[in-house]
C-alpha cells in the first residue's frame, strides 16, 4: 500500500503536504498554553481535493484536525494526539451572491464576505480576529463580535451547509421543519464532520450608524450602565466594555487612542433610521447620567473602536502569553462578577484585564503569564478555573463564542448534567463512531499527557 504521505502528494501536490520541521507551525493555534506535535500536515487547494484527502484518511483510520486560519482560542486545533491536521485556509472561494445570500468556501477570511457584498449589504458577525480568521472555523465555534448583541452570533447567519461525514459520503445540510443535522453542526468544533462549503446571511447596511463613549469611575457602575440601556428598552447594535487594566494596556501599544485613565469605558454603537438613533441616543445618555457615567468626545472613533478591537494583541506589550476566557453571564449579574474577578486577580497574583462584549455578557479576562514558568501557567489556569465557576454559579455558561476546544472541557461536565453529556456523546458517537475527527475537544475522552493538559482537564 502506497505511505499515507506519499499518497497525500499525489493527491495535492508536491508543495502541500508539510512534513519536516516546519509542520511544527501547525503544533498552536491561538491557544498557546499547549504544544501538539501533528504528524502530517495537508493543505488541499479545492473542494475535490479536500474531499479525497478526507475519504484517504476515513479509509486508512487515521485521526485528524481539520485547520482554517489557526486563531482558536481554545485549543480546537491543537494536535495533542500527533494527529494530521488538514488545513482548508485555500478553500476560499466565493461561489454565489444572490440577494441576501452568499455562499462561500470555508477558508475564507470573515472580513472578505463582506469586502465580497454589495455596499448595501454586510456581514454581521465579526470576532477581533476578523480580519484572519476563516468562517469554517467562526461556525465551528459560533463565533460572535461585537455586532452580536443585535445581529447574532454566527449561528443566525448560517443558512446551509456542505459537509463530508465520517462514512466519507458529501452531505447538503439545511434548516428544516423536523430534526435537522444543521444547527448542531454550528458549534460542534469539527467533531461532527468537515465543512466544506457555506451560505451566508447578509443584512442590510441600517441607513444611521452612531457611536457614543462612556467614561465610568468603576466597572460596577459601567455594568450598571449596560443593564439600565437595555432595561429601558434600547438594543445597541454594540456595546463593549474595557476596564482600566485593558485601556492602560492599549494606551501602551500601537493601537493607543487617547483614552483617560478611568475605572471602565463603554462603547456604544447605536443603529437604524436617522429618528430611531436620535431616540435611542437620548434615552442612553439619561442612563449614563443616572449610573454616574460622563460622555467621552473622541477626535477619530474610529481609533477608539480599534483600540477595543486590538485590546488581544496589545497585551503583548506586557506578556509574551495569556488565556483568554469567554464565559457568558447574565447581563444583571456583571457588576457582580467583574468585582469577583478583581478579587480573584489579588487572591491568585494574577494580573487580569478586562475587555468584553457587554451587550451580551460575554466576558473576556484576559490573564497573561510567563509560558517559561510552569508556575506562573498554573496560577493563570487556577484564576480561570475561579472565574468560570464563578460564570456559571450566576447562570451562565462556559463558553461564548471561543469554543471548548482542550481548555474548558472539564467544565461542560460541571454546566450539563451527566444525562445531557450522554446525549452529546451518543450524537459525537453517531457522527463520528471511530472517534477520528478532531479528537480529545469539545466532550474530552482523552487521557492528559502533558502536565498542563492535566491542569486543564482534571480538577484538583
Amino acid at each position: 500500500m502506497m505511505r499515507l504521505e506519499e499518497h497525500l502528494r499525489k493527491i495535492v501536490g508536491e508543495p502541500w503536504v508539510i512534513s519536516g520541521k516546519e509542520r511544527k507551525l501547525y503544533a498552536y493555534d491561538g491557544f498557546t498554553a499547549v504544544e501538539g506535535d501533528p504528524e502530517l500536515v495537508v493543505l488541499p487547494g479545492n473542494e475535490e481535493e479536500a474531499v479525497k484527502v478526507i475519504r484517504l484518511l476515513l479509509e486508512r483510520g487515521v485521526k485528524f484536525i481539520v485547520r482554517g486560519s489557526g486563531t482558536s482560542l481554545s485549543g480546537a486545533t491543537v494536535p495533542v494526539g500527533g494527529e494530521v491536521i488538514v488545513g482548508l485556509s485555500r478553500l476560499n472561494r466565493v461561489y454565489s451572491l444572490e440577494g441576501y445570500e452568499m455562499e462561500v468556501g470555508p477558508g475564507i477570511a470573515n472580513v472578505m464576505v463582506t469586502k465580497n457584498a454589495p455596499p448595501h449589504l454586510f456581514y454581521a458577525p465579526d470576532p477581533s480576529s476578523y480580519v484572519v480568521s476563516s468562517i469554517g472555523g467562526n461556525i465551528s465555534h459560533d463565533s460572535g463580535g461585537v455586532h452580536v448583541v443585535k445581529y447574532g452570533t454566527t449561528f443566525n447567519s448560517v443558512i446551509s451547509l456542505r459537509v463530508v461525514l465520517s462514512n466519507g459520503e458529501v452531505e447538503d445540510l439545511s434548516y428544516g421543519p423536523f430534526l435537522s443535522a444543521l444547527p448542531i453542526f454550528v458549534g460542534s468544533e469539527g467533531t461532527l464532520g468537515i465543512i466544506l462549503r457555506v451560505r451566508l446571511r447578509l443584512y442590510p447596511r441600517p441607513k444611521t450608524r452612531r457611536s457614543l463613549f462612556a467614561v465610568f469611575p468603576d466597572v460596577r457602575s459601567a455594568g450598571e450602565a449596560v443593564v439600565g440601556i437595555f432595561k429601558r428598552g434600547v438594543i445597541p447594535s454594540a456595546l463593549e466594555m474595557m476596564d482600566r487594566n485593558s485601556i492602560k494596556v492599549v494606551e501602551m501599544s500601537r493601537y493607543r487612542a487617547g483614552i483617560p485613565d478611568v475605572g471602565a469605558l463603554l462603547l456604544i454603537e447605536l443603529d437604524g433610521d436617522e429618528e430611531e438613533v436620535e431616540e435611542q441616543e437620548e434615552i442612553v445618555n439619561g442612563v449614563l447620567t443616572d449610573t454616574g457615567g460622563a460622555r467621552l468626545s473622541v477626535a477619530d472613533e474610529g481609533k477608539v473602536w480599534n483600540a477595543r478591537k486590538g485590546a488581544f494583541p496589545a497585551m503583548g506589550v506586557i506578556s509574551p502569553a495569556y488565556l483568554t476566557l469567554d464565559c457568558n453571564v447574565p447581563r444583571r449579574a456583571l457588576p457582580e462578577v467583574l468585582e469577583e474577578v478583581s478579587r480573584i486577580a489579588k487572591r491568585r497574583g494574577v494580573f487580569i484585564a478586562n475587555v468584553f462584549h457587554a451587550g451580551d455578557g460575554n466576558l473576556h479576562p484576559l490573564i497573561p503569564y510567563d509560558p517559561s514558568s510552569p508556575e506562573s501557567l498554573f496560577r493563570a489556569i487556577q484564576a480561570s478555573n475561579e472565574i468560570v465557576k464563578e460564570a456559571l454559579r450566576v447562570g451562565g455558561v462556559p463558553s461564548g463564542e471561543h469554543g471548548i476546544g482542550i481548555e474548558k472541557v472539564k467544565f461542560m461536565g460541571l454546566y450539563h448534567g451527566e444525562a445531557e453529556m450522554r446525549v452529546m456523546r451518543r450524537i459525537k458517537d453517531s457522527f463520528d463512531p471511530r472517534g477520528l475527527m478532531n479528537p480529545c475537544k469539545l466532550l474530552g475522552g482523552c487521557e492528559p499527557k502533558t502536565e498542563v493538559t492535566r491542569w486543564l482537564w482534571e480538577w484538583d
